[in-house]
C-alpha cells in the first residue's frame, strides 16, 4: 500500500511540474506578444507622427509658395496699374498740348483775317527791302491800357507786349517763334516800327504800327527785308 501511494505521489508531482512549466511558457509567450505589440504599436505611432509632420510641412510649404505667388501677382498687377496710369497721363498731356496748339493756330487765323487773298504784295526798290505787304482788313489788336496813351519801349511793359502782339498778327509769325530785334519810334508819339525774324526761317521783317485810341496798335505795313539790319 505504501509503495503504491509513493508511485501516485511521484506521478502527481510530475504532472504538477508539467502544468507549471506549461503555464510559465504561456506567461512568457504572453509577455513576448504584449511587448512586441507595444514596440510595434509605438513604431506605427511614430511613423504615423512622422507622416503627419511631413504632410504638415508640405502643406505649410505649399501655403508659403502660394503666398509668394500671390504676392508676385499682386506686385505685377501694381506695376501694370502704375504703367497704365503713366501712359494715360502721357496721353492726356499730349492731347492737352495738341488742343493748346490748335487754339493758338485758331487765334492766329483770326488775327490774320479771313481773306488772305486781299493781301497786297509789291516789289520794292527801297534799300534792303525785298517787298512790301499791306492788308486792308488789318485792325487794331485791342488793348488793356486805359486813359491817355503813352508809347513805351520798356521791355516787358504792357505797351511793349501789345506792340509785339500786333507784330505777330501782321506777320503771321507766332510769338514763341519770333525773335524781336528792335522796336522804335517812327516819326510820332503814336507810331512805332518793329524789326523781327522768324526763328525757323530767319526771314527778317519790319512792321509799321499805328496806335488807335481805345483799340490798341494796328499794323499798317509789313516789309520783308533783304537782311536783318538790327542784328
Amino acid at each position: 500500500m505504501s509503495k503504491y501511494q509513493s508511485r501516485l505521489d511521484k506521478r502527481s508531482k510530475k504532472n504538477t511540474n508539467k502544468i507549471l512549466n506549461i503555464m510559465i511558457a504561456i506567461v512568457l509567450l504572453l509577455i513576448v506578444v504584449v511587448g512586441a505589440t507595444i514596440v510595434l504599436g509605438g513604431g506605427d505611432e511614430k511613423a504615423s507622427s512622422d507622416v503627419s509632420d511631413s504632410q504638415t510641412k508640405d502643406t505649410d510649404k505649399s501655403d508659403t509658395n502660394d503666398k509668394k505667388d500671390e504676392n508676385a501677382v499682386s506686385l505685377e498687377e501694381d506695376k501694370n496699374t502704375a504703367e497704365d496710369k503713366e501712359d494715360e497721363k502721357q496721353k492726356e498731356d499730349e492731347e492737352k498740348q495738341k488742343d493748346e496748339a490748335t487754339d493758338e493756330e485758331q487765334d492766329t487765323v483770326k488775327l490774320e483775317g479771313e481773306d488772305q487773298n486781299e493781301l497786297k504784295v509789291e516789289e520794292s526798290d527801297e534799300p534792303n527791302v525785298e517787298k512790301t505787304m499791306v492788308h486792308p482788313d488789318w485792325k487794331p489788336i485791342g488793348t488793356e491800357q486805359t486813359g491817355e496813351h503813352v508809347s513805351s519801349y520798356d521791355l516787358g511793359s504792357v505797351d511793349w507786349q501789345e506792340k509785339v502782339k500786333a507784330t505777330s498778327y501782321a506777320t503771321g509769325i507766332p510769338e514763341e517763334n519770333m525773335t524781336v530785334w528792335y522796336i522804335e519810334g517812327n516819326g510820332g508819339p503814336q507810331k512805332s516800327m518793329a524789326t523781327v525774324t522768324a526763328k525757323d526761317t530767319k526771314t527778317p521783317y519790319r512792321v509799321y504800327l499805328q496806335w488807335v485810341d481805345g483799340k490798341g496798335w494796328q499794323p499798317t505795313k509789313v516789309q520783308e527785308l533783304v537782311e536783318n539790319d538790327k542784328d
